[in-house]
């Protein structure tokens, strides 16, 4: 970098009328973005000889496009971002690792991810997928909610089982074992005192199908959290297509089940990544953006370096 001595640097003119102003200008002139670039480059690890036994993938929004992260899911730090999840990018980038390194790699925790899912067979030959255990509670969740709705719906708008149902709506996507059975406590929604337990199932007698759908759910829940994986296959063995929203996620479960089963009895799962990227949306946020990629990832690794300190 040429040494301007503070001064201001001046503008010249190209052939076209048009100002320039030299390359490293910003860099010069901005103590905060280099001091940023230079923090963030003194803890990047751009090496390609050592990958964590347990690894962690998931995409984020980073300027205009979707950039692909991965972590150590044992220490929680962050990996690598590139600038694209495409297949096409993971492939190039993870290949440059040798293939002893990737045969050491034993589970990646992934979303139901069908890029992902398909690619790492290809790149990890003895890596376990497994699949997140809070994206297989949230596709069953939304599939009892939208059943809810459409059971809602054929109500009257009037009557006190629609206004419990639209009211008191996450009653139904909470544990069964939570949900009052003993003292009943005022429902503003219906107007009188009863238990929650004795309130959803009355919705429930509404329609045969919201009731199957509902104890589904609720069965995969308990398995997940008791690390039952034969109950969680038990499940998705005794359902049967109801022509509802609970379909399509009991679907995506049965066609990717070994990975899904391995997420009921693995202790990995993408938690503590998504949490990074929350923080990651919160950078963001605070600058109002970043148009260019590279300062937007300088300015992530400094903050989560600085955060582990």
């Amino acid at each position: 970098m040429q040494d301007w001595d503070r001064e201001i640097v001046k503008v010249q003119n190209n052939p076209a009328g048009k100002r320039q102003i030299p390359p490293d200008y910003f860099e010069y002139w901005a103590p905060e973005y280099r001091a940023a670039r230079h923090e963030a480059k003194q803890h990047h690890n751009y090496q390609t000889q050592w990958l964590p036994p347990h690894m962690a993938f998931d995409e984020f929004k980073s300027t205009d496009k979707m950039s692909f992260i991965w972590c150590d899911s044992t220490s929680h730090t962050l990996g690598e971002i590139l600038a694209l999840r495409t297949s096409r990018t993971l492939k190039e980038y993870f290949e440059s690792f040798p293939l002893e390194v990737r045969q050491a790699v034993n589970t990646i925790s992934v979303d139901l991810n069908a890029g992902y899912v398909n690619l790492i067979p290809k790149l990890f030959p003895n890596a376990e997928i497994v699949i997140d255990r809070f994206h297989i509670i949230q596709m069953v969740n939304r599939a009892v909610n939208q059943i809810r709705v459409q059971t809602m719906k054929t109500l009257d708008h009037r009557s006190k089982k629609y206004k419990f149902m639209k009211q008191e709506w996450k009653q139904f996507l909470r544990p069964m074992e939570k949900l009052e059975k003993v003292n009943p406590r005022y429902h503003s929604s219906v107007g009188y005192y009863q238990t929650d337990y004795n309130l959803v199932m009355e919705c429930l007698d509404l329609d045969d199908h919201f009731r199957i759908a509902y104890d589904t759910y609720q069965g995969l829940l308990k398995s997940l959290q008791n690390h039952d994986t034969s109950g969680f296959e038990k499940e998705l063995r005794a359902y049967h297509q109801l022509d509802n929203a609970m379909d399509t996620p009991i679907a995506s479960l049965k066609k990717h089940r070994k990975a899904v089963l391995n997420a009921v009895e693995s202790p990995y799962s993408n938690g503590f990544l998504e949490g990074m990227i929350s923080r990651i949306k919160k950078i963001k946020n605070t600058a109002y953006g970043y148009r260019n990629w590279r300062h937007f990832i300088d300015r992530i690794s400094k903050h989560l370096i600085t955060n582990r300190m």
